[in-house]
């Protein structure tokens, strides 16, 4: 056994030392972390080459010796090396779960010429169409992001990061299977990715299937699908019948690219076995989000050109075929529809000075010009006014709108809420006075071209008298239908937006790219566009009339949370949670969805666990906002495969504010967040506050003065985050402390609403 300072491991053949021929060989051993440590995968390095390795395959001796609790470690790996004649050094390297390679041993041998060489087989497989076409989505948004760099180096330099061939091992027999995805280019969306394609037995049942991405924590895949085609495949194999499998893996953020995934089968006698084994190059939502460049005649031909040369210079084979050929129809549609047809005014727009430019932002003591109303900051405020909004649940954009039409009722307007879908939350409408008007807009995003999409804007507006108001406020860019509605009735329209995300990218594979371009539209149709956070609007600069958009902050009502607070200590708060006298509270408040993250939420509890079990033992994790849907089974899963007892989702409630008062560290693990209230709630109520350093964020809560911001999907830096906070508790309190004077100074409610009122008022007096 070979020891390190981060490692135990041996290799099991060739020995070191050996006298080897000329070719491939593969090199057998296993690895295992010091305490502390993980590793996510393994590869050698000869020289300047790298080559993959197969890291994980299970192992029950280990698991015995190094006492792991658990009927397997996943320590074995082998790797397959190419050779030379002459005196050959292979450095063996694990990757640690930081994203780190280290290595962990080296051995020698001496190499004699053969003819032929060795060889081993090894899988093989030209790229498809859907792996090409998102190469070349990517390499099209590369250049507006490297303006400077020749698209032949940026295709270059895409195509050296493709893992090809992307598969690493196949389902040995008696196991057969094959995977679509992840492909060899795979989206990556909010830290999952997708998990598509068939596995089965010859002859047993397979009991579960079972996915991982960092060998930190197993994933139930969905297993049993009907298959037609491996079915009509392997006729001789009863169980080809039903053997599809789909599943969403974590992906932590830290993990370079590219990632690998390892998929295993479960036997009914217990039995594991690792079967198919393949590597990724992710790109994520953020890159998703990013724009084209300008359009001209010969930049998309120009791109794929220089695409398809990187292609062959490396000696990739791609398949050419009819759905290679609607693909490339397919993007350069969706570039032609999205591209800007300059950039010049999106470049000056972009300036992080645009918020002090008085042309497009309100203000900061009310709107010049108008006629002076003291409750309005300097305009007469509209009488009638119309709130759209996409629900009336209690999530973040519509409870925005219940305190913005709480101050409108204030200064005597008459308000109507117009919503597709009832909610909890008309009640609080209804307390002060507004109506509530439900309609269908389902149509609307059913729609499968432009004018079946207006010509559900249109019923809409037949049921829906838009004429009858002097303002309509649409709240979130899902209300787009509204705003379009109401300019073809002649109305003022204010949209606000909270979405750090484009149409295209939200809506991607749920709604038609004729429907989405009415989004875009939207925005330049809209009076003014107002955003909470310059990091929002900075996604929809390409679309729409930037020269009228609004910065107005997000609030919270800092008054009704004090009086909260002294209404409900905090010690008789802890009792309710029955928390020991000793022990420490983190809580993570939000809908359970994949967007809030509680997924790499989970795992950082998890690496807490093994780096810092005192503390991870006298601490309780919750997670608020549970619900009954899919993702709920997907964290439902997780939580038992970790198996950490003091970790647990409690269902989503109104009664929230006691998660934030009770606890000693508030844990934001978000993707993406225009201004979230959870943030700004927790400032107010004194409370230490990790968070991913995500959109606006960070114009709410600064990095390390009044809160600890991380990168988001790193479940390391979350864990780590989490250490250093909740053992040196001081440095906690100081933020918090700081945190509380920003969100009393710069976000209480008494300052901006007058503000948002303001801006109404303007709007509506736009002749």
């Amino acid at each position: 056994m070979h020891e390190t300072p981060i490692s135990f491991s041996h290799l099991e053949s060739p020995a070191p030392g050996a006298a080897l021929p000329q070719g491939r060989h593969t090199l057998r051993g296993w690895v295992w972390p010091k305490a502390g440590d993980h590793f996510v995968d393994v590869r050698a390095r000869v020289g300047d080459r790298i080559f993959p390795g197969i890291h994980g395959i299970p192992r029950a001796d280990l698991a015995a010796h190094f006492s792991t609790g658990r009927s397997v470690a996943l320590a074995e790996f082998y790797v397959v090396v190419e050779l030379a004649p002459g005196p050959a050094e292979v450095v063996l390297e694990a990757l640690a779960i930081e994203g780190r390679w280290s290595a962990f041993s080296t051995v020698t041998y001496q190499v004699a010429l053969a003819s032929p060489p060795a060889e081993v087989a090894t899988p093989s497989g030209p790229l498809r169409w859907h792996e090409f076409g998102r190469a070349l989505q990517i390499l099209l948004r590369e250049q507006r992001r490297s303006s400077g760099t020749p698209v032949a180096t940026l295709a270059r330099d895409l195509v050296a990061q493709i893992p090809y061939p992307r598969d690493l091992r196949h389902p040995h027999q008696p196991f057969r299977g094959h995977l679509d995805e992840p492909a060899a280019v795979t989206r990556c969306g909010f830290g999952r990715a997708a998990v598509l394609g068939y596995l089965f037995h010859e002859t047993q049942p397979i009991k579960r299937v079972l996915a991982t991405f960092d060998l930190q924590a197993w994933q139930t895949i969905d297993h049993g699908q009907p298959s037609p085609g491996p079915a009509a495949y392997y006729p001789q194999f009863a169980n080809a019948q039903k053997c599809g499998l789909f599943g969403i893996i974590d992906v932590p953020a830290q993990l370079p690219n590219p990632v690998c995934l390892r998929l295993y089968a479960e036997l009914a006698d217990g039995s594991l076995h690792l079967c198919s084994v393949q590597r990724s190059r992710l790109f994520t939502n953020e890159d998703e989000k990013a724009p084209y460049p300008a359009q001209d005649k010969a930049t998309f031909a120009a791109t794929l050109a220089a695409l398809q040369a990187a292609m062959t210079e490396r000696g990739i084979e791609v398949v050419e075929d009819a759905e290679m050929r609607t693909e490339l129809t397919r993007i350069e549609t969706d570039f032609k529809l999205r591209a800007p047809k300059t950039l010049s005014l999106s470049v000056i727009a972009r300036s992080p000075a645009w918020q002090d430019d008085e042309a497009i932002q309100l203000d900061r003591h009310g709107a010049q010009g108008a006629p002076r109303d003291d409750k309005t900051n300097g305009a007469l405020f509209p009488r009638r006014i119309l709130l759209v909004t996409h629900n009336l649940n209690h999530e973040g954009a519509p409870l925005f709108l219940v305190d913005l039409a709480r101050h409108y009722a204030t200064l005597d307007a008459q308000l109507t809420v117009l919503s597709p879908d009832d909610g909890p939350l008309r009640r609080n409408f209804e307390e002060f006075g507004a109506k509530i008007q439900i309609t269908a807009a389902g149509a609307v995003f059913a729609a499968r071209s432009t004018a079946a999409a207006q010509a559900a804007i249109s019923a809409v507006g037949q049921t829906v008298d838009f004429s009858a108001f002097d303002l309509v406020v649409c709240n979130t860019f899902t209300t787009f239908w509204a705003v379009h509605a109401a300019k073809a009735a002649g109305r003022c329209v204010l949209l606000y937006v909270h979405e750090s995300t484009t149409p295209t990218s939200f809506y991607i594979g749920r709604v038609h790219p004729e429907v989405v371009a009415l989004v875009d539209e939207a925005f330049g149709l809209a009076d003014a566009v107002s955003f909470t956070t310059a990091s929002t609007r900075s996604y929809h600069l390409d679309y729409g009339r930037p020269d009228h958009h609004r910065l107005t902050p997000g609030w919270i009502d800092v008054t009704r949370i004090d009086r909260w607070l002294t209404q409900n200590p905090r010690e008789s708060l802890r009792a309710k949670f029955n928390l020991r006298p000793d022990e420490l509270l983190v809580t993570n408040v939000g809908t359970v969805c994949d967007r809030k993250g509680q997924h790499i939420f989970a795992r950082a509890v998890d690496l807490l666990w093994r780096r810092y079990p005192e503390l991870a033992a006298r601490t309780r994790f919750v997670m608020l906002g549970g619900g009954a849907t899919p993702f709920d089974d997907v964290l439902t899963d997780l939580l038992a495969h970790l198996g950490r007892t003091n970790l647990v989702v409690d269902p989503a409630t109104a009664d929230y504010f006691p998660y934030y008062a009770a606890a000693d560290l508030f844990v934001c693990s978000t993707y993406e967040e225009s201004s979230p209230r959870v943030i700004l709630e927790t400032m107010a109520c004194g409370v230490p506050i990790l968070s991913s350093a995500v959109h606006g964020v960070p114009e709410q809560a600064r990095a390390d003065l009044e809160a600890t911001l991380i990168p988001p999907g790193d479940t390391v830096a979350l864990c780590e985050g989490m250490a250093k906070l909740l053992l040196t508790p001081a440095i906690g309190r100081t933020l918090a402390a700081r945190a509380r004077a920003r969100v009393v100074a710069e976000f209480s409610a008494e300052i901006l609403l007058p503000r948002h009122a303001a801006l109404a008022a303007t709007i509506a007096a736009t002749p």
